[in-house]
């Protein structure tokens, strides 16, 4: 009788857990659709901000490379150039938060490309000198002559860590001087018992091809330096030093959380040392591949060549934004391009079907018809043709080379663009530069 009871409790027991699991995994089920739909309001809230500001952004930066190559007088170069380092500014403060958010899905992407790593350097130096001038304080760097003068790697990403290393160095800096400097760290040296903290402990000396190599960036600064307390949550997401209400320093606090982020994303390591009122050190280590400057050299080269074989051309600028039109224009004019305009991706696909066009350079977010759309019907449009002809025509034909040109970088990435048929992709802002070397490196008939 007492074993039948026992049984019994049990059986409601096991009962009443199970229906508690089941009530659970409901909760678990709902509380990860509220996360993903928080996750996805999150990203098309950054898509839009990023839009909207890339989109004006693109005009002034745009307008500002045209301009710098007029006949300007010495004051106005130095205005055009406060606006320059201005709309700079807010860029790096808007890829931040864009990178924060790609780095948190997963999804930022590096890329491996030969630069020079003088040349980046002193790009960050030139960036950042009036505004370390306008502190009276000096900005300079210092490069090892044993480094190799070509480095693979993402240079973009490079350069956003220096920037953002940099600018806080000169932010917490009032007086002295603020300096960049690279070494290479080498395992055969006689200090690299010294040196061997700044190694990432994934890296594998023993296995180091002949190319590879240690590189060891410092920012350093004679500035405020950094509390032990502070020193705790220094490289958390939106840290600040101090209460922004009253603080002396702007800043977002996120260019140390980026910075370290990416430092490991590119398989580096990164920290600080400091001391209150007697400034601070940060740096990283990143393991590279280098290669002589022969590499540059011969790129520069291709480069020229494709330069001189480019013929002029009949584009087709979708856009509908007035100002980024006039900028787009005026840039694809002055260097003998054709140009007709479509506001819209379904005024785009009438005058595709009414003339031939080279190339097309297609913004995404339009009225009426977007760009995606509109790349994925033209496409359709030249199957069609092709369909219609004869094998010889068939053969000769070519379609024509779309570019998508957007400030929408998250939500329509380089990939979905191909996928529909673009054959390359240009991210909002750029420089008159960047679009013509997009258009070059594209292939065209020649004639």
């Amino acid at each position: 009788m007492i074993e039948d009871e026992t049984k019994e409790e049990l059986n409601i027991r096991v009962t009443e857990l199970q229906k508690r699991i089941q009530e659970l995994e409901g909760e678990v089920i709902l509380a990860k659709r509220d996360s993903e739909d928080a996750t996805r309001k999150k990203t098309m809230f950054l898509a839009n901000m990023s839009h909207e500001i890339r989109t004006p952004m693109n005009s002034i930066i745009g307008i500002y490379g045209i301009l710098k190559e007029t006949n300007l007088s010495v004051e106005q170069e130095e205005f055009l150039e406060i606006i320059n380092i201005a709309s700079q500014n807010l860029l790096i403060i808007i890829n931040d938060i864009l990178d924060l958010s790609k780095i948190e899905a997963g999804e930022l992407t590096l890329e491996r490309k030969p630069y020079s790593l003088h040349d980046e350097v002193q790009r960050v130096i030139k960036l950042l000198s009036l505004k370390a001038r306008g502190k009276g304080i000096d900005l300079s760097s210092r490069i090892d002559l044993t480094i190799p003068p070509v480095v693979i790697g993402d240079a973009v990403r490079l350069k956003q860590i220096l920037i953002n290393l940099a600018n806080n160095a000169i932010k917490f800096t009032s007086e002295g001087e603020v300096q960049i400097a690279v070494e290479l760290i080498d395992p055969l040296s006689n200090d690299f018992k010294n040196q061997k903290a700044y190694i990432p402990e994934w890296i594998n000396l023993d296995n180091l091809n002949p190319s590879q190599r240690i590189l060891k960036f410092e920012v350093s600064d004679t500035g405020i330096g950094i509390s032990e307390e502070d020193m705790k949550t220094l490289f958390s997401e939106f840290a600040q030093l101090e209460n922004p209400l009253v603080r002396r320093f702007e800043g977002t606090g996120l260019g140390l959380s980026i910075s370290r982020n990416l430092t490991h994303l590119m398989k580096g390591k990164m920290g600080v040392s400091s001391k209150p009122g007697e400034g601070s050190v940060f740096w990283f280590t990143l393991l590279v591949e280098t290669r002589d400057k022969g590499l540059l050299n011969k790129e520069k080269e291709e480069t020229k060549v494709h330069q001189e074989k480019t013929r002029k051309l009949d584009v087709l600028l979708v856009e509908d934004n007035l100002l980024n039109q006039k900028f787009a224009m005026t840039t694809m004019k002055r260097v003998g391009h054709e140009v007709d305009l479509a506001e819209n991706g379904k005024i785009a696909l009438d005058k595709f079907r009414n003339k031939h066009y080279d190339l097309i350079l297609m913004d995404i977010a339009m009225p009426v018809m977007d760009g995606m759309e509109a790349a994925r019907q033209i496409r359709e449009i030249e199957r069609e043709k092709v369909q219609a002809m004869s094998k010889q025509e068939a053969d000769s034909f070519t379609p024509v080379q779309i570019v998508a040109v957007t400030a929408h970088i998250m939500m329509a990435d380089k990939e979905k663009c191909l996928a529909v048929g673009m054959n390359d992709f240009l991210a909002k802002p750029y420089r008159p530069n960047d679009l013509l070397k997009v258009i070059e490196n594209l292939e065209f008939e020649y004639h």
